[in-house]
């Protein structure tokens, strides 16, 4: 390259360089200044859906996977919601579909059970050995015929051979015998409390292929109630250990060789369907239970036409029912379930006669069931007034405030004429804590009795409890002051269970760990003969002395209503013992269109 070329070439780069300095120089130029524009919330919501594309973008596969696992799980959530059962629940002529309020616990019948909705699902699906009417007859079952020694310790029953499970297994004798002897066994051996638990010691043998033999240690007057029990079948349960057996899923789907078998069972709804191997078949060929969690959830399905019967509690809750004309109505009383207050008795406050007795005068029961808005029928002794075993010499205690003064006075404690309450000399106030399980009526129920109290000068605390607490914490430890309970007794007026000083533990039933030596003895007698004289001699006084301690307060007997429509025929709810009675006939309901 020349020389000449070479100094333009620098000339030229150099020119380039000048230009490039003085374009950056900020001395000769004049700034505008801008306002820095920023992003709005109104902004964010415009644009999201870019914003969600470049986070997918960034984060795929992740959010991807995690997306789609959202999507899946609502989807599961709604497909078993009540909301979709009901909305894709046929209504079809054929379906009858029941409401109830509560919660599913077990179908199993071999463990005892205070669970309306659990006893109306086993009273479909089985059968029971033999029935009990509300006149103490023995009625037939799997078994047909019976009899009994002359010393009523031999009881023989021959069984019918044309029942079969729902499986299409044929029903034997061999499932009358495990049923039995697996339910004393979960007694005995794991402490469960079961339909077995009163049969310890009864000897049971197999005769031949229809027929099988009790043998009784002494003469027991209540041991057709305790046989009345749902039979359940060999085949499915042997394999099942005795501890697991409340576990296993014949819990929530059981075979039975009842009128009807479970589809399908939900924690909110049960399905059943009319068994091919009934005889009779049922007329009605699919049931529906759909379970609610409170009255108001249940109102809501009855008012949008989704329920064609619920079974409610006779009381303020249930007067949306009277409101339809298409329903039919009925009242069904329950003389063998009472409701009673325990006083725990291993408190020393509660080991006083006096003191239960003057509360007990303090209770107004009629004022108590009216301004609660609950219907049933005051209760004042052990016994129900239409049993032949009722003793109606006994003065049992009611409201009586003068009385209720001087039982409380002997106790230790007399009303302060300044605040109005009872106390002791050093002025402790009389108060105790009631504890429950939680539900609308028990609290609106226990709410008013502790007004009427506080009115009468007694204090009262509430203690709610949802059914885990009710079981484990209070009926397992027997740690309470006073509790509220419902029990359900037998036809028979026999009450062991409920206060002879044996059955103090759990799981018995004598809840305020009663004794008494001498109505321990009567209560032994009173099962030993099945002479009606001797018996009514013995539960007479067996009243009398229960009257006179006072272990509980005996509040009322409950009433239910079942709201049925009225093209639903061949319902008969004449003669019911026990709520699930209601299907005892139901394979001859129709649903007239």
């Amino acid at each position: 390259m020349s020389e000449e070329k070479k100094k333009k070439k620098e000339k030229k780069v150099l020119s380039m360089y000048e230009a490039f300095s003085k374009i950056s120089d900020n001395s000769g130029i004049k700034r505008v200044k801008r306002d820095r524009k920023e992003n709005t919330i109104r902004d964010f919501f415009w644009n999201y859906p870019d914003y969600i594309a470049k986070f997918l973008k960034l984060t795929t596969p992740l959010s991807t996977i995690i997306l789609f696992a959202l999507i899946g799980l609502g989807l599961f959530i709604f497909l078993r919601s009540t909301t979709f059962a009901e909305k894709i629940s046929p209504k079809e002529s054929n379906y009858y579909i029941e409401g109830r309020v509560g919660a599913i616990s077990t179908f199993n019948p071999l463990f005892s059970n205070q669970n309306d909705i659990d006893k109306a699902i086993q009273e479909l699906v089985f059968e029971k050995f033999v029935y009990i009417d509300s006149k103490e007859n023995i009625l037939p079952g799997i078994a047909t015929k019976w009899s009994v020694s002359d010393n009523g310790k031999v009881y023989t029953f021959d069984i019918s051979l044309d029942h079969i499970w729902s499986d299409g297994e044929s029903l034997a004798i061999d499932d009358i015998l495990f049923t039995f002897e697996t339910a004393i066994s979960l007694s005995t051996e794991e402490g469960y409390d079961t339909v077995g638990s009163g049969l310890i010691d009864v000897d049971i043998e197999i005769i031949d292929s229809d027929t099988i033999q009790f043998t009784l240690p002494q003469t027991n007057a209540i041991f057709p109630e305790l046989a009345s029990v749902y039979i359940v079948p060999k085949h499915i349960l042997e394999d099942i250990s005795l501890k697991d057996m409340p576990f296993d899923i014949f819990a929530r789907n059981p075979i039975g060789s009842g009128p009807y078998r479970i589809s399908k069972s939900e924690p909110n709804i049960v399905y059943l369907q009319a068994s091919e191997y009934f005889n009779p078949e049922p007329n009605i060929s699919n049931l529906i239970f759909r379970v609610y969690s409170d009255i108001s959830s249940l109102e809501s399905a009855f008012r949008n036409d989704l329920l064609d019967a619920v079974v409610l509690p006779d009381n303020y809750t249930a007067d949306f029912v009277n409101e339809y004309s298409s329903y039919v109505v009925d009242r069904i009383d329950l003389p063998y379930r009472e409701r009673l207050l325990f006083f725990n008795l291993r408190k020393e406050k509660f080991q006083s006669e006096s003191l239960r007795l003057g509360i007990n005068y303090l209770i107004d029961k009629e004022k108590l069931l009216e301004e609660s808005g609950i219907s049933g029928d005051v209760l004042y002794g052990p016994i129900y007034e239409g049993s032949w075993a009722y003793s109606s010499s006994i003065d049992y205690p009611k409201y009586d405030p003068e009385k209720a003064e001087e039982a409380l006075e002997e106790a230790g404690y007399t009303r302060n004429e300044s605040n109005g309450y009872f106390e002791t000399e050093d002025g402790k106030l009389l108060t105790f804590t009631i504890s429950y399980l939680d539900n609308e009526s028990n609290q609106k129920l226990l709410e008013t009795l502790s007004t009427i109290l506080a009115d009468e000068g007694v204090i009262v605390n509430l203690e709610p409890l949802t059914y885990s607490q009710l079981t484990q914490e209070i009926l397992a430890t027997r740690n309470f002051e006073l509790l509220m309970y419902e029990i359900e007794l037998t036809v028979d007026p026999d009450q062991y269970n409920l206060w002879h000083s044996l059955q103090k533990e759990y799981p018995n039933l004598n809840l305020s760990g009663y004794e008494f030596s001498r109505v321990d003895i009567l209560l032994e007698e009173g099962r030993k003969t099945i002479d009606r004289e001797d018996r009514k001699e013995d539960y007479a006084l067996i009243q009398k002395y229960l009257i006179q301690d006072m272990p509980v307060v005996f509040l009322y007997r409950p009433s239910y209503l079942y709201v049925v429509k009225d093209d639903i025929s061949g319902i008969d709810i004449e003669n019911i013992v026990r709520v699930e009675d209601i299907y005892r006939n139901i394979y001859e309901w129709e649903i007239v269109k």
